[in-house]
């Protein structure tokens, strides 16, 4: 009888432990979260089930819609990865919610959802997270698609972290970024990447024409594989779209640091912003991190802590990771890279940043709707996650961003 007891006792406890919450062991102590989360109720076992049947079978993720946002919040179940670790101190984020952000009206000329309160906005168009931040604080925090503590893939925006990474290596005399990086890499000599200089990958116009990712991610040697580009048109002289410049300069990272991307990014920037929950990076064959492509994964609050580094709330400290002379720099653009398609503002590519205003506000966007967006002058970050719907529309949060940034709701006093 005693031993029926245990058992019975021992099947409660099995039980009432396989029917609790979810806990992350990596999570930050909060008590009632300001953050609105929509009801959302993630996926169900039949939605995964068809997923995992549907990816492993050969089927492309890249088709939009739920498959490709499951892919976006489960990359370590279908990709290799690794971790890089959080910091042992996370900086706390204060929630201090404003109605008037919340009710923020769009505006009425968007191809989707103009005219609804930002609040209305996030329900109703393709986003997954959007969180603000203003002088330090949580303004505004809401999760339809996704939960709280979901990584999530940047995908390029991992791009603006190997910016950063070069700027903290140029801070330190390390690297020169006006030579060229062949320079830096024998065996770039001879090649289309000869005499191009650093700061011109940096600001994505290198010249170099675009290779096929599968080349460096099947690649035993990238910089061989590299090696084999062609220059299409003078470095310097035009922006263009190239995954190339971001591979180049992340082995430039780890041949100068010493270290792996993946270990010099928790060392120097992630554990220093205060992650509160360590990272995914995808890896090649090489074990080069893939930071061109599919990118960091990553919770929206953790992107947003590594924003509030280019802000004057995140630069408080005696070491600040993003020093004046990196913001100078990435406002020093090149005239020849507007990016611009209005005629009434330009916007220049610099240090990986896919739009420098003439403001000094800065915007990394990336595949299906993830978003940095930061004003230093104002003390603003901006970050969000999407996917496109099968569709291909995503939502136009660059546009809000920019609008939220001149609406005068954050000017500093």
């Amino acid at each position: 009888m005693k031993n029926t007891i245990s058992v019975l006792l021992i099947v409660i406890l099995f039980q009432s432990c396989k029917n609790e919450p979810k806990q992350d062991a990596e999570t930050l102590g909060t008590t009632s979260p300001k953050y609105e989360t929509y009801n959302y109720s993630g996926f169900t076992k039949e939605e995964i089930y068809g997923f995992h049947k549907r990816i492993f079978e050969g089927g492309n993720w890249t088709e939009y819609g739920d498959l490709e946002r499951y892919f976006y919040l489960n990359f370590s179940q279908i990709e290799k990865h690794s971790r890089i670790l959080r910091s042992d101190t996370p900086k706390i984020l204060e929630e201090t919610p404003r109605d008037d952000v919340k009710n923020f009206i769009t505006s009425t000329d968007l191809k989707k959802g103009g005219g609804l309160s930002l609040n209305d906005y996030v329900q109703q168009v393709e986003v997954n997270g959007l969180i603000i931040i203003h002088k330090g604080k949580i303004v505004f925090e809401g999760y339809p698609r996704m939960f709280p503590t979901d990584l999530h893939i940047t995908m390029v925006i991992t791009q603006v972290f190997v910016s950063t990474s070069v700027a903290i290596l140029e801070d330190r005399g390390l690297v020169d970024t006006g030579k060229p990086i062949d320079h830096y890499f024998d065996a770039l000599k001879g090649s289309g990447w000869e005499g191009v200089p650093v700061s011109d990958i940096l600001s994505m116009s290198s010249g170099i024409d675009r290779v096929p990712l599968e080349t460096y991610e099947k690649s035993f040697d990238p910089i061989k594989d590299l090696a084999t580009a062609k220059s299409a048109m003078r470095s310097g002289t035009e922006h263009q779209w190239s995954n190339a410049d971001a591979m180049v300069l992340t082995l430039l990272v780890e041949k100068i640091s010493g270290l792996t991307f993946r270990d010099f990014v928790e060392q120097e920037i992630w554990k220093k912003i205060g992650a509160e929950y360590s990272a995914l990076i995808g890896f090649n064959t090489n074990g080069t991190s893939i930071s061109y492509a599919s990118g960091m994964s990553t919770t929206l609050r953790d992107l947003a802590r590594f924003g509030l580094a280019f802000t004057p709330s995140g630069r408080k400290s005696a070491n600040p990771i993003i020093s004046d002379a990196h913001l100078t720099k990435i406002r020093d653009v090149n005239k020849n890279l507007n990016v611009s398609r209005d005629p009434k503002e330009k916007k220049y590519s610099s240090y990986q940043w896919g739009a420098v205003y003439e403001d000094g506000d800065l915007y990394k966007g990336a595949h299906g709707g993830q978003g940095l967006y930061i004003s230093p002058a104002k003390d603003l970050v901006i970050a969000y996650f999407g996917t496109a719907n099968t569709d291909r529309e995503r939502n136009q949060l660059n546009v809000i961003s920019r609008q939220l940034s001149k609406s005068g709701l954050f000017d500093l006093e």
